[in-house]
């Protein structure tokens, strides 16, 4: 009896059953505002009214988004431009959503090293990631013509002391992060920005496997919206989630360092312009032919399909539905032109009769000699006028 009574709730409400089997989202690092509104989609119970049961790990060196993903640990990532890479090279991975519009990832050299441009890195101590994982510097290198094997590349020790301290040159950095903990040191600094050279990736892109899209494309659908329900909340309440991130994900983080990479996030999300998680597919074919011309990949035959579809049927809709009122607009505002057009011309058309008959009877009287007939306009009425006096003098 138990058994159905379970079994009959399962069939009214499916999300039941959804949310049986937690999910993993895998982040790219530890917790920060970086990652703020999948914690609002958490804390704010958007996944839970999705059905869905979901885990945020965090990341580390040892646990990267893609790997994570491709080995079937988490079902979606968070991943910034090595997801588009790693799908050319043939993983079956699909992005769901660009939640940052333009790259937080800069290089970031000590001012006293004299570095100014990607020329200058020639001959310097940088620390970087793997060229998968620093792909925009990658292509950034290639595009001012800088040979990377000319740098002493070093492997990241993901700490920021080691540029501050001078053991380094340059290193990969976030705009939203390290140079708050510079200015706070007090060490003097330089930005090289790949946005300045030409190489404009998106970033902090949420994506899940082929296989899940294909076994459960109801709970991509809803994962996938009830993360946007929490970045368009953390954007719009970014000191509610910093209180959240200090009281209840106890981040080592300042209020004030929270409050500087909220602030700096939000220029990279620029959520007052575009819609969140807004994906154009001429910007995967650049990123893409970037690539390629760097040498990374050979070709983008794994491109197709990469860019998850939200609804194409629902879009195409909406998209009749829009043409429909601009041809409603235009055909209303076409009609209501003919018809002051009509008005005019009728106006015209009686002002000029008017000054046609009144002309004439002017002329009448001054030949003739004729009384005729004005309108005041004061009472108008109509009202004789004496004729004009003949120039005609009788001759005796």
């Amino acid at each position: 009896m138990r058994t159905r009574v379970l079994l009959a709730v399962a069939l009214i409400y499916p999300c039941f059953a959804a949310s049986a089997e937690p999910i993993h989202l895998q982040l790219r690092w530890h917790h920060q505002f970086q990652f703020a509104g999948y914690y609002a989609a958490l804390e704010k119970g958007y996944y839970k009214k999705a059905g869905l049961d979901v885990i945020i790990d965090a990341g580390s060196p040892d646990k990267k988004p893609v790997q994570e993903v491709i080995q079937g640990h988490a079902q979606y990532g968070e991943a910034n431009a090595e997801l588009l890479l790693e799908r050319l090279r043939g993983a079956p991975l699909v992005a769901l959503a660009a939640i940052y519009q333009h790259s937080p990832s800069v290089l970031i050299a000590r001012k006293d090293a004299g570095i100014a441009s990607p020329d200058d890195l020639v001959g310097k101590k940088v620390m970087l990631l793997d060229q998968s994982m620093d792909a925009d510097f990658v292509a950034m290198f290639n595009n001012e013509g800088v040979d990377i094997s000319r740098i002493h590349v070093v492997p990241s020790s993901y700490d920021i002391r080691d540029l501050a301290d001078g053991k380094v040159d340059a290193f990969n950095s976030y705009l939203s992060n390290e140079p708050y903990f510079l200015k706070q040191q007090g060490v003097e600094f330089t930005v090289l920005n790949p946005r300045n050279y030409g190489v404009d990736f998106y970033s902090d892109i949420l994506f899940t496997s082929e296989d899940e899209l294909k076994q459960h494309p109801e709970r991509v659908k809803a994962f996938r919206q009830a993360s946007l329900e929490g970045w368009y909340y953390a954007m719009d309440h970014p000191q509610e989630i910093i209180d959240l991130l200090i009281n209840t994900y106890k981040v080592d983080k300042s209020r004030k360092h929270l409050e500087f990479e909220a602030e700096a996030i939000r220029s990279l999300i620029v959520p007052d312009v575009i819609d969140l998680g807004h994906m154009n597919p001429w910007r995967w074919r650049h990123m893409t032919e970037t690539f390629i011309k760097a040498g990374m990949v050979e070709n983008d035959k794994f491109l197709q399909d990469f860019s998850y579809e939200v609804d194409p049927i629902a879009d195409k809709e909406k998209l009749l539905r829009y043409i429909k009122i601009a041809v409603g607009i235009a055909l209303l505002a076409g009609i209501i032109s003919l018809t002051l057009l009509f008005f005019y011309r009728s106006l015209k058309r009686k002002n000029k009769i008017s000054n046609r008959n009144e002309k004439l009877l002017l002329l009448a009287q001054e030949t003739a000699g004729i009384a005729y007939f004005v309108s005041d306009p004061a009472t108008g009425r109509w009202e004789s006028s004496p004729p004009a006096r003949s120039n005609f003098r009788h001759q005796r």
